[in-house]
C-alpha cells in the first residue's frame, strides 16, 4: 500500500498558462499524457459511503490501471489517503491488491453490483521538481468530469478540470508542498480544494451529494497540549468552511452561506481562546484578515432570516398587505446581490491566499510557528481548559444577572458572551464527558437561541427601515417586531434564571 500526501490547488483556466511558464518551473522538461478515468460504485453508491473511491485509468492508449482509494481529503487541500494500484484490463477488478482486509471484503461483496457513475478526460502536464529537500511531482490537469447515465453512456452533464497537484514524491513532511504553492500563488490564483475530482464526479452524477455541512465534533482528547487543541480546531474549523464554499458560491442553498459564517465565528472564537498560548504576530497576521472574511458573508445571512422569520409570518397574518408586497420584493432583490457578494468573497485571490497560507502556518512541521516565543506550552489541557471556561462563565453570570434592565446594545453584550462560552464549551466537550455537560450545553443552546432570535428582530427594524418606501416603517411592523421582542424577553428571564442555578460541568 502507498500513502499519498498531495496538495490539491484548484485555478482558473485563465491561469493555466501561468503554471506552464512559470520560472520554478522553467528548468524542468514537463511529460504531457492523457488520462480517461471511469468510477465505479453500487447504485447505492456504498463506496462513497464509506469514502472509498473506485477507479479504472486508461493512460494513453494502452495502459489500464485500478485504483483504489480510502480516506477522505483534509483540511486545507492536503489530502493524506491510503492508495492500491496495479495493472489491469478494461472491466476487471481485482481487490486482491488490496492490503486492508475488511476493505478487501466489503469490495467484493460489492463486486456485481458495481458501475460506472461518472469520467474524467484530462490532459496531465507533470514536472518532477526537487524542492526542500524533497522531490514533488507538479501536475496541472485540464479537461472535464463526465456524469454517466443509467445506461452506461456519457451524459450531457458535464464540468470543467482545471487543477494542480503537488505530490510528494520523495520525503515525509508536507511542509515542501506548501512552500511550492505559496511561492506559485504569488503570481497564479491558487485555491486549497477540499473536494476530489471523485468528489466533484459524485455531485455532478447526484446533486443531492452537495448539501450544507455542520460541524464535526470537537477533535480533542486530554492527551494534547492547549497548542496542538488549538490546530486541531483550526483545522476542523476550516475544514467545515471548505465543505460548503462550492454551495456558497453557487447560491444554491443559503444554509451554505449560514454554516461558512458558523465556520469563521468558531475559528475567531478559538483564536480568543487559545490566545495565551499563541503568538502574538501569528494573531495579529490572521485575526483581522478572518475577521473581515466574516464581515463579507454577514448580509446574506440577515436577509434570508429577515425574509423567512420576520417578514413570512407577518405575510401569513396579513395576505395581501401592499406594504409587506413591497418589503418582500425589494427584500429578495437586496437577499440575491448580498448572495453573490459572499460567493464572491470566497473566489476573491484574497481568499485563496488566506486559505493557503494559514493552512500552511497549522500543517507545516518547521518554519514559522503558531507558538509564542520559548516554545510549545507543556500544561496541561484539562487545567487550561477549566481557567478559559470559568473566564467566561463568570463573564456571562455578571452580565445576566443584570439582563432585565438591558437595552439592545448589552443583551447583543450577552448574546456574544454566551456564544464565547457556547462555543468553548463545544470545543473542551470532550474533556467533560456526563450528564452534566449534557444538561448545561442544553441550557446554553436555548438562551443562546432566544438572543440570536431578539438580535434578528433589532436587524429585522434595521432592514426594515432601509427598505421601506417612506423611510419610516408602518406601525403593522413595527408592532410586531415590538410584540415578538416582548414575548422573547419574558421567554429569556425564565431559562436565564434557570441557567444560573446550574452547576458547572468543568468543576
Amino acid at each position: 500500500m502507498a500513502k499519498e500526501i498531495e496538495l490539491k490547488l484548484g485555478l482558473p483556466a485563465s491561469h493555466a498558462r501561468r503554471v506552464t511558464a512559470h520560472p520554478l518551473l522553467g528548468g524542468y522538461k514537463p511529460q504531457r499524457y492523457r488520462l480517461f478515468n471511469t468510477y465505479y460504485d453500487t447504485p447505492e453508491f456504498d463506496l462513497r459511503n464509506r469514502g472509498i473511491a473506485l477507479r479504472l485509468r486508461r493512460k494513453g492508449w494502452s495502459t489500464w490501471l485500478m485504483t483504489v482509494k480510502g480516506g477522505a481529503s483534509g483540511a486545507g487541500g492536503l489530502a493524506q489517503r491510503s492508495e492500491w494500484e496495479a495493472p489491469t484490463q478494461p472491466g476487471v477488478f481485482d481487490f486482491n491488491i488490496v492490503g486492508d482486509e475488511g476493505l478487501r471484503e466489503f469490495l467484493e461483496s460489492c463486486h456485481t453490483r458495481l458501475q460506472a457513475v461518472f469520467s474524467t478526460d484530462f490532459t496531465r502536464t507533470a514536472w518532477i521538481v526537487p524542492h526542500g529537500g524533497a522531490v514533488l511531482e507538479v501536475a496541472l490537469d485540464r479537461g472535464k468530469l463526465n456524469a454517466i447515465d443509467l445506461n452506461g453512456d456519457a451524459g450531457d452533464i458535464t464540468a470543467p478540470i482545471c487543477e494542480l497537484e503537488l505530490e510528494l514524491v520523495e520525503g515525509e513532511s508536507s511542509d515542501p508542498l506548501f512552500d511550492l504553492a505559496i511561492s506559485l500563488g504569488k503570481d497564479i490564483n491558487l485555491h486549497p480544494e477540499i473536494i476530489s475530482k471523485a468528489e466533484r464526479g459524485y455531485a455532478l452524477a447526484d446533486p443531492a451529494f452537495l448539501r450544507p455541512v455542520k460541524a464535526l465534533p470537537s477533535p480533542l482528547d486530554k492527551a494534547m497540549s492547549p497548542l496542538e487543541a488549538f490546530r486541531a480546531i483550526a483545522l476542523a474549523c476550516v475544514l467545515h468552511l471548505q465543505r460548503n464554499e462550492a454551495g456558497a458560491i453557487a447560491g444554491s442553498d443559503p444554509e451554505f452561506v449560514h454554516q461558512a459564517r458558523v465556520a469563521i465565528r468558531r475559528l475567531r472564537s478559538a483564536f480568543r481562546l487559545f490566545a495565551p498560548v499563541l503568538s502574538p504576530e501569528f494573531i495579529a497576521i490572521y485575526v483581522p484578515r478572518w475577521k473581515a472574511l466574516a464581515s463579507d458573508l454577514g448580509d446574506a445571512r440577515d436577509w434570508d432570516v429577515f425574509l423567512d422569520e420576520t417578514l413570512a409570518p407577518l405575510e401569513e397574518a396579513f395576505p395581501g398587505d401592499a406594504d409587506l408586497a413591497i418589503l418582500r420584493k425589494k427584500g429578495e432583490a437586496a437577499k440575491v446581490k448580498a448572495q453573490l457578494s459572499a460567493g464572491s468573497a470566497l473566489s476573491q485571490a484574497e481568499y485563496n491566499r488566506l486559505m493557503l497560507a494559514f493552512s500552511a502556518a497549522l500543517l507545516r512541521n518547521d518554519g514559522p510557528t503558531i507558538a509564542p516565543a520559548g516554545g510549545k506550552s507543556v500544561q496541561r489541557l484539562r487545567r487550561f481548559a477549566r481557567r478559559r471556561l470559568r473566564n467566561r462563565a463568570c463573564a456571562v453570570s455578571e452580565l445576566a444577572r443584570d439582563h432585565s434592565k438591558m437595552n439592545a446594545e448589552r443583551r447583543h453584550e450577552l448574546r456574544i458572551a454566551f456564544k464565547k462560552l457556547r462555543y468553548a464549551l463545544d470545543f473542551f466537550a470532550p474533556l467533560f464527558p456526563g450528564k452534566r455537560l449534557a444538561a448545561y450545553q442544553a441550557s446554553l443552546s436555548a438562551i443562546q437561541d432566544l438572543l440570536g432570535t431578539l438580535n434578528d428582530q433589532v436587524t429585522a427594524a434595521r432592514l426594515i427601515k432601509e427598505l421601506h418606501p417612506k423611510g419610516e416603517p408602518r406601525p403593522l411592523t413595527k408592532g410586531w417586531i415590538a410584540g415578538r421582542t416582548q414575548l422573547l424577553l419574558s421567554a429569556l428571564g425564565a431559562e436565564l434564571k434557570r441557567f444560573l442555578a446550574c452547576r458547572y460541568p468543568w468543576d
